[in-house]
């Protein structure tokens, strides 16, 4: 058992044997029994998993007796060590030296307690916590009789006559106990704010020397780590199924499948029992992941794999691995208490630490958010509301003594974006016209399909039902309403012109929406890839503008549109055009050399009827 106590006490039984076994130093002082210390001892608890939600006691299992010495060199002398153990805790601490497996007598005035103590770490063992790894087999003898105590006090059959609490800060717990001596400090935990840890097994330390001759203290005593885990939980999104790349620009057009990557580790189960049927619910172990969709935001959710990627392992088994529940809902969780109880069938030789990835995806939903601006909000974290959120919860078990107590904590809020990109069609006189026809290619010439409500047109797939190409502006309005782009380059033209309307000078421009991303670097639970990225930057560019001039910032502006809407006119006679500037020069050239071949064909003609006359 890896303790703070194990090398102070293997000092002090050498001590014992050195004299065959028997009290320290049988003296004729020790016959009138020794003296408890009436000094104070102080006590530092490490918490390097952090103070919250953890509360400490400390019980005082004997004392230092009051006239121990040093050696010259300000070592502690062991000839002179002895522990007093209180007359109204003997029996308490008796039977768990029993249930640790020590066997003890009195002598002299050393009782069965103050003897059966000095034996204690002749059973030690090098195991985490003092358990055989992952499970809640103590394989220490102090580790026997730590649980054994605390169970006493958990049952009530022991009622300690020396209780004291420890105080926290700064990532540890202290205290200057009374008296200086060996103690069972023992952790209640309950979940708050958030935190993130198991509750401590039962330790067994003791102070430090508070004589101010030891100049030396022995190895292990007045400090310990606190014997508790947590456990990180990460999400990001990614660019597939496989969850290998992450995807740091996170915009999709509406009907896109998004994947998402959680991930966390196995817990060290080491004092925890497990239950392979999954019937006793303070004997099965839980962890699962529960990943949560913005409602309303994603369809067709489901679990894209799961695996333990740092053994051997690999690639989980559903139904035999862990369970799924609420694919096709906005909540799905990965149950994977089949794998860390041994339920019949489940993979065997994972280990505390394992990293487990789970991918599950989600197709954004025509009722998704879409946006042509950022969320201008100080902080940057957490559900954008310019955006689709998914955000993941860690659950497992907290308590080695109760497995149905389990952490619920939060991991990382992600976001996917989606863009807007408008058409407002007016006539010369800047009045709203209707019926113009509009088609919107990609940055590959890929013509793009979409579904129709009202003015607004969503992106989807060549043939799905109600699909189509043509774009037509609405009525009253002269809208077109394009929600649900990914960001890229876009070329948006007009094809056919209102009735009445001229036909030969349609429109055409392209326009590239930009985005960029800001990561949480607050999130510090994330993985060291996406995790959070927040839409920070955005921006429209027109390019390869109508060159008569057509396509507009506004009805009052000439001048490049730099927003997610083009204002787009038409005329109906080529007098109504502009003819200024090289495309008005262009335009009547094109007419010019039309009435020239026009001519020419003329002349050819009456050429020909001449020398037939």
């Amino acid at each position: 058992m890896k303790t703070s106590l194990k090398r102070f006490f293997a000092g002090v039984a050498a001590a014992a044997m050195a004299v065959g076994g028997l009290a320290l130093g049988a003296t004729s002082a020790q016959a009138a029994g020794p003296v408890a210390s009436t000094q104070k001892g102080s006590l530092t608890v490490n918490a390097s998993n952090g103070t919250a939600g953890h509360a400490l006691t400390a019980y005082l299992v004997a004392a230092y007796n009051g006239d121990y010495t040093a050696k010259t060199d300000g070592s502690l002398d062991l000839d002179t060590f002895k522990y007093v153990v209180p007359s109204a805790d003997e029996s308490a601490v008796e039977d768990a030296l029993t249930a640790a497996g020590v066997t003890a007598s009195a002598s002299g005035s050393a009782t069965i307690a103050e003897e059966g103590l000095k034996q204690l770490t002749g059973q030690s063992a090098d195991t985490p916590f003092g358990y055989t790894a992952g499970t809640a087999t103590a394989s220490a003898a102090e580790r026997k009789f730590a649980d054994a105590l605390a169970a006493k006090i958990k049952d009530g059959s022991w009622k300690p006559s020396n209780t004291q609490t420890l105080t926290a800060g700064d990532g540890k717990f202290t205290a200057d106990l009374d008296p200086e001596g060996l103690y069972l400090v023992v952790d209640t935990y309950a979940q708050t704010d958030n935190s993130n840890s198991t509750q401590s097994v039962p330790m067994l330390v003791g102070t430090k020397f508070a004589n101010a001759d030891i100049k030396t203290q022995p190895t292990g005593v007045g400090e310990v780590d606190m014997k508790n885990t947590t456990l990180p939980v990460g999400k990001e999104v990614v660019t597939d199924g496989t969850g290998a790349t992450a995807d740091n620009t996170p915009s999709y057009n509406i009907g896109d499948t998004v994947y998402f990557h959680l991930t966390t580790k196995i817990p060290d189960y080491s004092g925890y029992e497990a239950d392979p049927t999954l019937q006793d619910k303070q004997k099965t172990r839980l962890l699962s992941l529960v990943d949560e969709f913005e409602a309303g935001k994603f369809t067709g959710t489901q679990v894209v794999s799961v695996k333990d990627s740092t053994t051997a392992i690999g690639d989980l088994q559903e139904g035999t691995d862990y369970e799924v529940t609420g694919e096709g809902t906005d909540t799905v969780t990965v149950d994977l208490k089949r794998l860390v109880n041994g339920a019949d069938g489940a993979k065997t030789g994972w280990k505390a630490g394992d990293v487990i990835d789970v991918v599950v995806s989600g197709v954004l939903s025509a009722d998704a958010t879409t946006t042509d601006t950022v969320n201008n909000e100080d902080d940057k974290t957490g559900a954008d509301k310019k955006g689709n959120s998914n955000k993941v919860t860690l659950n497992y078990s907290n308590n080695p003594k109760d497995n149905s107590q389990q952490n619920k904590v939060p991991g990382p809020v992600v976001n996917v974006y989606s863009f807007n990109l408008n058409v407002k069609k007016v006539d010369q006189d800047n009045k709203p016209l209707a019926g113009a026809e509009f088609q919107i290619s990609n940055e590959a010439g890929t013509l793009l399909y979409f579904t129709k409500s009202g003015s607004t047109y969503t992106p989807a797939k060549a043939g799905a039902a109600g699909a189509t190409s043509t774009l037509v502006s609405a009525e009253t309005t002269g809208a077109i309403n394009v929600k649900g782009l990914k960001a890229g380059k876009y070329t948006v033209k007009e094809t056919k012109a209102p009735a009445g309307f001229f036909q030969g000078a349609l429109p055409s421009y392209t326009v590239t929406i930009a985005e960029h991303y800001t990561n949480d670097d607050k999130n510090t639970t994330r993985p060291s890839k996406s995790g959070d990225d927040w839409l920070t930057t955005l921006t429209y560019t027109y390019t390869t503008l109508d060159a008569n001039k057509l396509v507009t910032k506004d009805t009052t502006s000439t001048a490049a549109p730099d927003t997610s809407t083009a204002t787009v006119k038409n005329v109906k006679s080529i007098t109504q055009l502009p003819k200024t500037g090289a495309a008005g020069i262009a335009f009547f050239s094109v007419i010019g050399v039309a009435i020239v071949a026009l001519a020419a064909l003329f002349a050819v003609r009456a050429r020909k009827a001449s020398r037939l006359a």
